[in-house]
């Protein structure tokens, strides 16, 4: 995804320069129609809503460029706003929160309060799901300050139910519940029902954290009609998500099940990776207690490697102990040591010191099912003493427990005793702890009870002035009605009553008449509306659709592409160390490399077909094709040959014949043979060379270059693999390697990537002192400074160029 923005960025900034740079220099100020970047601003906050943050961000780039130049500040200011939410979904937080801040501001300069509490709360929101809990506070209770004093509803009732939530958060249970309860009262007089779920699902969370399910439960059903009335699928999804994991925790698991898969079909429609991502683990973990290992492994898996693409290190972590603890079931006791070791890496990091400790639990139980004793009752007695230092009682009471159950598995009568008796006193301390939870929980449903008696009484008292209201009216009517009676007398009142009641009727009969009218017209118009309204969603549904379509099309491209490159498996299997740095530009690249056995000998290569993206990814597919092809049916390991016969291939495939209407595809590639027995490397290139890392005598030839000490460079013959007007043999160079040698491969998309002050390209030049500092380096260690060096080189305003590529291996 990071790669796809490369094409609109580089179209925004070429207007950019063109537009700005001529007007600046005349001292003028640029005119933007601001009807039209409202209508994009709209379009924007829309895509945001349905969740499509990488369009919303190129519009918004857009806008934004254009409203810095015309000095529209109002645009400028929710530009930023919108960006910061659009980061918040897809990039590490700090940018989110630069550009809140930004957006910050520019609402405090143009004075939009309304807009700057939205801000605060916003910024309230991203704190606290940061976990970082007194700055999510100051910013809630800025916003709340501010709302008070314009009297702004909307901003009230979202501070109140924010602080609400920092509030059970930290444990803060009646105080948390007392903000919701003020956001509820609130967001009902407003009629906002989205609003009105949220709390309810709060609420809900506050009660299921006690341990009252029933409590919670009622209220996420209260919620679930309003989402659904609401047409807010994500919030739909995250009840039927947490109504699942109620129904998991009072081991209702056919019901579990039932919600989770609810709410994984929702997230799927939305795509909401994220959230595809926690279904998966949640629905694995109730898979994981039925006992129904094979089941939970599927779902563990996949939601893995959505995390590892999200980079979603705490649920990495998760998945990995879930896997631990998978295998353990099934006795797969290297698998499991490895995912433990992995979740203990993860929490570490992570600095959570609950996962830290349950993830060493389950290794000590693991390593005392194999066998391993003596690491077994030290990993326990090490959880123990972090359990007690973190106040972690029911993990002091499991290693206890743990500790008694290895004493006596191990014939230690005594000390399967006194652990057995501490084991006894933890859990005794727990059970207070549960029972003031209980307690805790009693407590809340008592004070929710009286805020809702509260709210019943101000409103039996509303209606019992309005009444009293009424009364009185009707009182002074009475007294107005004898008084009319007395002077004219009965009979004459009698006959006006009649009379005035007959007029009263027809008046009635026809303001009656009229109002039908009135509201025929009414219902037309709102069902000319409602049509119109429904070709709009119809449009934008098919829009979305298409959009989706292709997506997947070119999502299920790459994987096609993916599938057809050498695995990692594979190149260790021809090589002693290898890394491959492969990032084509857009979803599929024309990029590519392969390895493959010329006649007894290890053949491999490094391509760069013409074009990029979807055509690019057609030539490397036949690429690949044809060189399996050749290696397959062409007894020999000549590179020069077998780029010729490769030729041949291309221009026959293509219909290539020099005309002018023809095809001008083709490719560059480096591809090069190696001898296990004689350590010879054979190469040939067409317009790709290679740069080899190497200690041995360098062979005497002008088209070897030795760049600096131990590091030389193998030139190519300048025609590629395709019709040109040059079409001779190509040449091949020879050297003969020594242990640790390095070879290198690569395209020109790293060397020709535009970055740094001022913009340029990186350069080959750049590149080949690059390879020479870091070719002491291990190859793991080589691709992370390659990949660094890229990023730091492009920068946040530079996009990608082209597509890039690296093969770097060690044949012996």
């Amino acid at each position: 995804m990071f790669f796809n923005r490369i094409h609109i960025q580089n179209l925004i900034l070429s207007c950019f320069f063109t537009v700005i740079f001529p007007v600046l220099a005349h001292g003028q100020k640029i005119m933007v129609d601001t009807a039209q970047v409202n209508s994009q601003l709209t379009t924007v906050r829309s895509l945001i809503d349905v969740r499509e943050f990488s369009a919303a961000k190129k519009i918004a780039q857009k806008v934004l460029v254009n409203a810095s130049a015309s000095e529209y500040n109002e645009a400028r200011a929710w530009c930023e706003y919108y960006m910061g939410i659009i980061y918040f979904e897809i990039t590490p937080i700090d940018s989110a929160f630069y550009w809140l801040n930004r957006a910050k501001a520019d609402f405090s300069l143009i004075n939009n309060q309304k807009a700057l509490i939205k801000t605060y709360n916003r910024l309230g929101i991203f704190y606290r799901r940061t976990d970082l809990n007194d700055s999510s506070l100051h910013y809630y209770n800025l916003a709340l300050n501010k709302a008070t004093a314009i009297a702004d509803s909307t901003g009230l009732g979202e501070a109140n139910y924010g602080l609400g939530m920092v509030n059970a958060q930290v444990g803060n249970y009646t105080k948390a519940l007392e903000h919701y309860s003020n956001s509820l009262a609130i967001r009902e007089k407003l009629n906002d029902k989205a609003g009105i779920a949220s709390v309810y699902n709060s609420m809900g969370i506050l009660f299921w954290e006690q341990g009252a399910y029933s409590t919670a439960l009622d209220f996420f059903f209260k919620a679930l009609p309003l989402r659904v009335e609401t047409k807010d699928r994500q919030g739909e999804a995250f009840l039927l998500n947490n109504i699942g994991l109620i129904f998991r925790d009072v081991a209702q698991f056919e019901k579990s099940l039932d919600y989770l898969r609810k709410s994984w079909k929702i997230k799927i429609e939305i795509n909401d990776k994220r959230g595809i991502s926690n279904s998966l683990m949640n629905i694995g973990s109730v898979y994981l207690l039925l006992g129904q290992v094979d089941s939970a492994l599927l779902y563990f898996e996949d939601a893995l490697a959505l995390k590892q693409i999200l980079l979603d290190r705490g649920g990495v972590a998760n998945i990995n102990r879930f896997l631990g603890e998978a295998y353990m079931k099934i006795k797969m006791y290297d698998r499991a040591q490895l995912y433990l070791t992995k979740a203990i890496e993860g929490y570490t990091k992570l600095e959570e010191p609950r996962g830290v400790v349950e993830s060493k639990y389950d290794y000590a139980l693991l390593l005392f099912q194999m066998g391993n004793s003596p690491k077994a009752f030290a990993l326990v007695n090490e959880v123990l003493e972090q359990a007690k230092k973190h106040g972690m009682m029911d993990m002091v009471a499991q290693s206890y427990n743990a500790l008694y159950q290895f004493n006596l598995a191990k014939n230690n009568c005594q000390g399967a005793l006194q652990n057995y008796e501490k084991y006894i006193a933890v859990k005794d301390s727990i059970a207070g702890t549960e029972k003031m939870k209980q307690i805790l929980a009693a407590q809340l449903q008592v004070e929710y009870e009286n805020i809702v008696r509260q709210h019943f009484e101000r409103f039996n008292e509303q209606l019992s002035l309005v009444d009293s209201q009424k009364q009185s009216r009707t009182r002074l009517l009475i007294l107005v009605a004898i008084a009319f009676v007395l002077l004219l007398g009965l009979f004459l009142g009698l006959l006006y009553t009649m009379y005035k009641r007959k007029q009263a009727l027809v008046e009635v009969e026809s303001q009656r008449i009229s109002v039908d009218i009135k509201q025929r017209e009414l219902q037309e118009q709102r069902d000319e509306l409602e049509r119109q309204k429904n070709l709009v969603v119809y449009q934008r549904d098919r829009i979305i659709n298409i959009l989706t379509d292709l997506g997947e099309s070119i999502e299920y491209a790459r994987k096609i592409q993916q599938a057809v490159f050498p695995t990692d498996a594979l190149l260790s299997q021809y090589f002693r160390d290898f890394f491959v740095l492969y990032l084509p530009k857009e979803t599929v690249g024309g990029d590519f490399y392969w390895v493959g056995n010329c006649s007894g000998k290890i053949g491999f290569a490094v391509a760069d077909c013409t074009g990029h993206g979807v055509p690019g990814g057609f030539m490397s597919m036949l690429g690949i094709s044809m060189l399996n092809d050749l290696v397959a049916n062409t007894p020999t390991s000549s590179p020069g040959l077998l780029l010729g016969k490769l030729r041949d291939n291309i221009i026959s495939a293509l219909r290539q014949g020099g005309h002018e209407d023809d095809s001008h595809d083709g490719m560059d590639i480096a591809f090069c043979t190696f001898d296990r027995n004689t350590h010879t490397l054979n190469y040939s290139g067409a317009n790709m060379p290679i740069i080899i890392s190497t200690n041995s005598n360098i062979p005497n030839d002008n088209r070897i270059v030795q760049i600096g000490e131990g590091l030389i460079e193998f030139r190519p013959d300048r025609m590629p693999v395709a019709y040109y007007e040059r079409m001779e043999r190509f040449n091949e160079l020879s050297i003969k390697l020594e242990p640790n040698d390095t070879v290198y491969l690569f395209s020109d998309g790293f060397t020709d990537q535009f970055g740094g002050k001022p913009s340029k390209k990186f350069g080959y030049h750049s590149f080949r002192n690059l390879i020479l500092s870091i070719k002491h380096l291990p190859l793991f260690e080589q691709k992370m400074t390659l990949y660094k060096t890229l990023e730091k080189w492009k920068g946040e305003e530079e996009a990608q160029t082209d597509d890039i590529l690296i093969l770097a291996v060690k044949p012996i």
